[in-house]
């Protein structure tokens, strides 16, 4: 795997965990699925943008 995936993919994971590290605990999940719709799509952000950090941080050859 290139070097840049490996370190994409390792920011991604750190910024979802961390994410689920604030969130999850304060969710209500007794309310409604909007909510964790709400939950999964900040994951998904934070994925994203912790992706595109990494993108933007290439080392042009």
């Amino acid at each position: 795997m290139k070097n840049w995936l490996r370190r994409a993919l390792r920011t991604a994971l750190q910024s979802a965990a961390g994410y689920l590290a604030v969130a999850v605990p304060n969710v209500d999940w007794s309310a409604e699925k909007a909510v964790l719709k709400t939950t999964l799509i900040g994951i998904g952000i934070s994925a994203v943008s912790a992706g595109l950090s990494a993108v933007m941080n290439l080392e042009e050859e």
